[in-house]
């Protein structure tokens, strides 16, 4: 083994756990590693006696014991893979996902794109970021928007960001690459395909002042969005959308953005599409909730509601079942600036447990 060999191997493990600053702290301990470089030779054999030294080199320079594990553990596993025969099962990289995901809010594409649906009057400006990550993370597959424009394309983009990770991640699991190193990354009873038919149903009637709601289809169209997109152009209060919007493969909403600028019929709204709202923590967020009059009225209800796990407790009513809110506020703003997010978790659902690991 040569004098840089362990030094190196640290470094590779940390850059690979995305742990850089332990680079930085190995390379102030030099005089720890150099006497593993003399006392470790390349034998299979003295993995055993290199990962208590190696580990023990590690503690006394300031990492962690279950960190330091880690580090060792993961270069023994490299030195295991590359004494493999040449025909052994490839491994993949779960960052292969980042890699290979195209657009995304920061592509200079979608910033161009966006750039004619943005108006003050909107407040939107944080909202559109925000919607984009929530998308990105739950992955629903069927979004409902009440009030278009601005945030429209954040959410297009994030469901064809979604449907492009997904593809990834099916195809690693086909090759069985979907690992990092010899762990298992991918759930193996993930429905991989329900994304392919993803679906943002955008209702307004583009009646507002100020509305962009216009421009969505174009601004899709550019960004190679619009196979995600349903668009109709009525009031939210139409009588006929909840029959437009009955179609039999979208039983419930996984997502649902309500920006109706109407504080005062927003209960009303709420009410009538909550049951399309996926109990299975589906979410339903709602935005300009805590500086009106109006809609914090109606906000403070449902947080007294949330609290008594969905019970009226004048009534012993439970009109929603149980659900968990939470509100941001944009300090700076006067307003336009707060949203609140309501999570329906039916009874019998919570969020299973895949692992023992942290």
């Amino acid at each position: 083994m040569s004098d840089d060999e362990p030094r190196n191997a640290f470094e590779r493990a940390a850059r690979a756990l995305e742990c850089p600053w332990y680079v930085a702290m190995m390379r102030d301990a030099e005089s720890s590693l150099d006497h593993l470089a003399k006392s470790v030779e390349e034998n299979e054999d003295e993995d055993d006696a290199f990962r208590t030294k190696a580990i023990s080199a590690l503690i006394d320079i300031g990492v962690e014991t279950k960190d330091a594990m880690t580090i060792i553990d993961d270069v023994l596993s490299s030195r295991a893979r590359a004494r493999a025969p040449a025909t052994a099962m490839p491994h993949g990289d779960a960052r292969d996902v980042i890699k290979r995901t195209r657009g995304g809010i920061y592509d200079e594409s979608f910033l161009n794109a966006i750039e004619p649906l943005y108006d003050l009057h909107m407040g939107a400006e944080n909202m559109g970021p925000l919607l984009y990550a929530i998308a990105r993370f739950c992955k629903p597959a069927h979004v409902l928007e009440v009030g278009a424009g601005y945030t429209s394309i954040f959410l297009l983009q994030a469901m064809r960001d979604n449907a492009d990770e997904i593809a990834t991640y099916r195809a690693m699991i086909q090759r069985q690459e979907a690992r990092i190193g010899d762990v298992p990354w991918a759930a193996p009873d993930y429905d991989y395909d329900k994304l392919d038919a993803s679906t943002l149903h955008i209702v307004d009637n583009c009646a507002h002042e100020y509305t962009t709601a216009h421009r969505v289809k174009a601004a899709a169209e550019a960004l190679g969005c619009e196979s995600f997109l349903r668009v109709h152009v009525c009031d939210a209060f139409d009588s006929e959308l909840p029959s437009t919007l009955a179609v039999p493969d979208v039983k419930y909403f996984d997502l649902l953005w309500i920006d109706l600028g109407a504080a005062n019929r927003i209960e009303g709204f709420f009410d009538a599409w909550w049951n399309r709202v996926n109990p299975c923590g589906g979410f339903v967020v709602v935005h300009s909730t805590l500086t009106n009059t109006l809609s914090r009225k109606w906000l403070d209800k449902m947080r007294k509601l949330a609290r008594d796990g969905g019970h009226d407790a004048e009534t012993g009513a439970s009109p929603y079942g149980e659900f968990v809110t939470v509100s941001f506020l944009e300090p700076h703003k006067m307003f336009q600036n707060s949203c609140s997010f309501f999570q329906r978790r039916r009874s019998s659902w919570t969020e299973r447990t895949l692992t023992k690991y942290p």
